[in-house]
């Protein structure tokens, strides 16, 4: 008797769980439905840019640079490519040494990147479609 009665409150017990699991996976499929993918467009070629620096001598960055955007932005950044070329270049060539040494300083770089392309393409274009500035490789020197 001691034997069947575990079997049979398994066996009760069971298929509510396996039904609950269901919906449990079911529910977390559609939250996820409704989420697209970002978009990741590269810009090519690499940038070098000089920046300010306290010495005499001149200081470089290079840097490979790729946004993160939706998928119904994407278009709009690409068509708006010198543009968006152009605001990197001038952005990059403020910083000073101060703000691109050191991952704290590049974090903070990246950020206030992402901010200022998105000022620069609402003026032109009424969105701000860069969701984040990620870059692929940063070098000085």
């Amino acid at each position: 008797m001691f034997r069947t009665a575990p079997l049979a409150i398994i066996r009760l017990f069971a298929l509510p769980i396996f039904l609950f699991s269901l919906l449990t996976v079911t529910a977390h499929a559609e939250e996820d439905a409704g989420k697209t993918p970002p978009v990741y467009i590269e810009i090519r070629p690499q940038f070098v840019v000089n920046f300010e620096s306290n010495t005499a001598r001149l200081r470089y960055i290079k840097t490979s640079i790729t946004l993160q955007t939706d998928a119904g932005d994407k278009a709009l950044i690409e068509e708006n490519m010198p543009l968006v070329k152009d605001a990197l270049v001038m952005f990059l060539s403020s910083r000073t040494s101060d703000q691109v040494t050191g991952a704290q300083a590049r974090e903070k770089t990246r950020i206030e990147a992402a901010k200022d392309l998105n000022k620069v393409l609402k003026e032109e274009t009424g969105k701000e479609p860069v969701k984040s500035v990620l870059f692929g490789s940063f070098l000085t020197q």
